[in-house]
């Protein structure tokens, strides 16, 4: 596969069904998965779901949303809000017994 990148593809797949295929032909390149959706409102942040910006993308082999910081793993991005939304990240990731790393980026 490695003469066929970059490669971009948009496919809709039931979760389950590719991730460990996809996985072993990623190898140590760079690539990643995403799930677009709309985070729940929150009154109390004052933060509401957009579905054109809300999602988790996982990033394989690299630390950065637009993909220029190869890394010898594997990053999690939690995507809220046009220009992101910081206390609605924490608590997300709180959510899911975790905290936010690193400074925010602006991704898709």
């Amino acid at each position: 596969m490695e003469r066929e990148l970059p490669l971009s593809v948009l496919h809709y797949v039931p979760p389950g069904t590719v991730e460990d295929r996809f996985v072993r032909v990623v190898g140590q390149g760079t690539a990643s998965i995403g799930l677009r959706g709309r985070w729940p409102d929150d009154a109390e942040t004052e933060s509401y779901g957009y579905a054109k910006y809300d999602g988790v993308e996982v990033l394989f082999n690299c630390d950065d949303v637009n993909w220029l910081q190869p890394a010898d793993r594997h990053t999690v991005f939690v995507h809220v809000d046009k220009w992101g939304d910081l206390p609605r990240a924490e608590k997300l990731a709180a959510h899911l017994g975790s905290t936010v790393l690193g400074e925010a980026q602006l991704g898709w």
